[in-house]
């Protein structure tokens, strides 16, 4: 429960190293985080923090599983509140820009 809070606590920071870590094999890649914890209206026992990411090298289901488990292997954690959703940026800026508001985009 305290690692919960304590990733709720510093969301932007881990939100940023894992901007800075995909950038390396994502050049045009930009997170954007949004929704409870944005909005601060989370619960750490319940809330996930959701985090799309935006890049035009997205790939299919398999791709994202992969980028999940290197992600999470980043975080040195199997079971984080992290919750990622992905994007290529024409979907962003024509769909997930308007729809997601409140939101922080965080680029690298």
């Amino acid at each position: 429960m305290a690692e919960r809070v304590e990733y709720f606590k510093n969301w932007r920071n881990y939100a940023e190293e894992i901007c800075r870590s995909l950038k390396k094999i994502l050049p045009d890649v930009m997170i954007v985080v949004f929704g409870s914890v944005i909005r601060g209206d989370y619960a750490s026992s319940l809330s996930d923090i959701d985090i799309l990411i935006v890049s035009d090298k997205v790939g299919d289901i398999v791709w994202q599983a992969k980028m999940n488990l290197y992600i999470l292997s980043l975080l040195k954690s199997d079971v984080t509140p992290f919750e990622f959703h992905y994007s290529n940026w024409k979907d962003y800026e024509e769909f997930y820009k308007e729809f997601f508001n409140p939101r922080i985009e965080i680029r690298c």
